[in-house]
C-alpha cells in the first residue's frame, strides 16, 4: 500500500510539473554559471567556459561530481560555482535543466571555424570517433555520450591535449591510448573538422527555416510569394528595376540569416551563405532557384 502511495504521489508530482527536476532549484543554480557560460549555457569563444546546454544530462551531471570530488580541477568555476557544496540533487537539477536548453531553436551559439586542415580531420574522425559520437557529432544522449560538433574549438583541442596528456580519462578509461600517437597538428585537424560540420548544420538548419519562409506552404521550396510576404526579410531590394516584365538576379541568404536581392551583381557564388537566382513577376511575384551547390 505504501508503495503505491509513493508512486501516487510521483505521478501527481510528474504530470503536475511537467519536469522530473526542480526547475527552480536548477535556475537559482544557473545564475552562478551563466556568469561565464552564459545565461543559456551557450558558452564564450574562448578555452575556459565551454557550451554547456544541450549536452547529455548524466554527461554533465557525472563531470560536475568530479569537480566537486577534485578529480577535476579548475580552482575559478569551483568557487564560483560553489560546486563543492552542491547536493547530488543541485546537480541533477543543473544537469537536466541545461541539458533540455535547444540552442540550434535560438541560432546560439554560432561556433567559429578552427585552424587545420578540415579535410584531413574528417577522416580521422570517422574512423575513431564517429561510432560513439555519431557521423553528426551529436552524440548519444541516453548512453551519456557528449556531442562535440557545436562546441567551440579551442575548448576541444585543449580536451584532446588533457587526454593525449592523461590530465583526463578519455571515456573514464585511465588506459585509454586513443590519442597517444597524435600530434597536436592532428590533434587541430580533427577539430577543425568539428567546427566545419557545425558550420554545414548551421547552415543546413538556416537553409530549412528559409524554406519555410520564402516558399508557399503548399508549394514547397521553389514556390512563389508576394513582395508583402517578404516584409521583414529583404535585406536590400533594388528600388528602381522593376519595369513590365519584372525583374530578375541573384539572391544571397547570409550567415546570419539575411536575405539579400541583388539585380546588379551577377555572382554572389564567391560570397558566404546560400546562394542562387532569383525572378519576379510584374505582380511583385518572386520565385527562388537555390543553386545546385551550396
Amino acid at each position: 500500500m505504501r508503495y503505491r502511495v509513493i508512486m501516487l504521489l510521483s505521478l501527481l508530482w510528474l504530470s503536475g510539473s511537467g519536469l522530473a527536476y526542480d526547475i527552480e532549484n536548477a535556475k537559482r543554480i544557473n545564475k552562478s554559471c551563466a556568469l561565464c557560460h552564459g545565461l543559456y549555457g551557450q558558452g564564450t569563444p574562448g578555452a575556459l567556459s565551454p557550451r554547456l546546454a544541450g549536452l547529455a544530462a548524466g554527461y554533465l551531471a557525472k563531470e560536475l561530481k568530479y569537480y566537486r570530488d577534485g578529480t577535476r580541477e579548475y580552482a575559478p568555476m569551483v568557487l564560483a560555482s560553489a560546486i563543492t557544496q552542491m547536493t547530488d540533487k543541485d546537480i541533477e537539477d543543473i544537469s537536466e535543466y541545461l541539458a533540455a536548453i535547444d540552442l540550434e531553436a535560438m541560432n546560439l551559439p554560432e561556433i567559429p571555424l578552427y585552424s587545420g586542415d578540415a579535410e584531413k580531420g574528417r577522416e580521422i574522425y570517422l574512423d575513431e570517433c564517429k561510432f560513439c559520437h555519431k557521423k553528426t557529432g551529436r552524440g548519444k544522449p541516453k548512453k551519456d555520450i557528449p556531442m562535440v560538433a557545436g562546441q567551440y574549438g579551442i575548448y576541444l583541442h585543449n580536451q584532446l591535449r588533457k587526454f593525449k596528456d592523461r590530465k583526463r580519462h578519455h571515456d573514464d578509461d585511465p588506459d585509454d591510448d586513443l590519442f597517444d600517437e597524435f600530434d597536436d597538428e592532428t590533434l587541430a585537424n580533427l577539430v577543425a573538422s568539428l567546427t566545419a560540420l557545425t558550420k554545414e548544420q548551421e547552415q543546413q538548419r538556416k537553409l530549412a527555416s528559409i524554406k519555410e519562409k520564402v516558399a508557399a506552404k503548399d508549394e514547397g521550396w521553389g514556390g512563389m510569394i508576394s513582395m508583402a510576404e517578404m516584409t521583414g526579410m529583404v535585406a536590400n531590394v533594388c528600388k528602381d528595376c522593376s519595369g513590365e516584365d519584372g525583374f530578375a538576379g541573384r539572391f544571397r541568404v547570409t550567415p546570419s540569416g539575411e536575405i539579400i536581392l541583388s539585380p546588379k551583381y551577377k555572382d554572389l557564388r564567391r560570397m558566404a551563405g546560400i546562394t542562387g537566382r532569383f525572378k519576379a513577376d510584374k505582380n511583385g511575384a518572386l520565385e527562388f532557384i537555390p543553386d545546385a551547390k551550396n
